[in-house]
């Protein structure tokens, strides 16, 4: 009988800030470039959002022990007692988290956030890179 208990007790989301968060700090200080796309800033900023809530939703409904950080705070205490690392965002913010890794011992899961392409959006396991 398969049993009930997470493979992973411990979880610590890295969540990266995107621009839109940065660059509206910027603004209420009144130093954010003029020439922003504001309204791609913010739909993407949106779509980060609604992938973080979809997994902590998950992780609350499988009652799997876990806490946040933003990427840029990330520290090596924030790994104490961690059996998994996951981070939400790009490129960069599995990056800057893996920096953080020793030799392997916890594992990182990376979650691009914010796919560009329809493409990106799909789960499937390429015969090469096409961009060689």
């Amino acid at each position: 009988m398969p049993s009930n208990t997470p493979f992973f007790r411990r979880l610590l989301i890295v969540i990266k800030q995107t621009a839109y968060e940065e660059y509206t700090q910027l603004k209420l200080r009144g130093q954010a470039p003029k020439a922003l796309r504001w309204t791609r800033l913010e739909s993407r900023y949106h779509s980060h959002k609604q992938c973080v809530e979809s997994l902590l939703d998950i992780l609350k409904k499988n009652n799997v022990s876990y806490s946040c950080v933003n990427r840029v705070e990330l520290d090596r205490q924030h790994l104490a007692d961690v059996d998994l690392m996951v981070a939400v965002g790009g490129d960069g913010t599995v990056l800057s988290s893996a920096h953080f890794l020793d030799h392997g011992t916890i594992p990182l899961l990376g979650i691009n956030s914010d796919p560009i392409s329809e493409e990106d959006k799909l789960v499937k396991k390429k015969k090469g890179d096409e961009r060689r």
